[in-house]
């Protein structure tokens, strides 16, 4: 029987890279492009990378205690379906839909080097917080 964090895990594969899944190509600092899943359930013809992508969120100016848009995407990755997986301290490339549409043109993103990636801790997702790669 699975237990109840497996079957979370398992579920990402639908809510995750499915219903709001977006495709993703990451590089690695080595220059290795990652753009296929590692849980296709046929490796010959795997599935392309996908995850949820925020392309914006409301955050507090502690200065002014206003809320603000902040234009820099979050991409929510499942961990079981990377290769490798990005961690703080490397700088890795994002390449994201520039719209959430899954045949929009890819922009450029980094790892921001300000923010750590945030594994959700129990059911194997982890967010990227992204800036511009030009702004590096």
């Amino acid at each position: 029987m699975i237990n109840l964090r497996e079957r979370a895990e398992s579920d990402l594969k639908h809510t995750l890279e499915k219903e709001y899944g977006l495709p993703v190509i990451l590089t690695d600092p080595d220059g290795v492009k990652y753009d296929k899943s590692e849980n296709s359930a046929d490796p010959d013809n795997p599935d392309d990378l996908t995850g949820q992508i925020l392309y914006s969120f409301v955050s507090v100016n502690p200065e002014t205690g206003e809320e603000v848009v902040v234009n820099n995407p979050i991409v929510s990755l499942r961990q079981s379906s990377l290769a490798r997986v990005p961690v703080a301290g490397e700088t890795w490339l994002f390449e994201i839909p520039i719209t959430p549409s899954s045949t929009a043109d890819k922009v450029p993103f980094i790892m921001d080097a300000n923010r750590v990636p945030e594994p959700d801790g129990s059911i194997g997702f982890i967010r990227y917080h992204l800036t511009k790669a030009e702004q590096a």
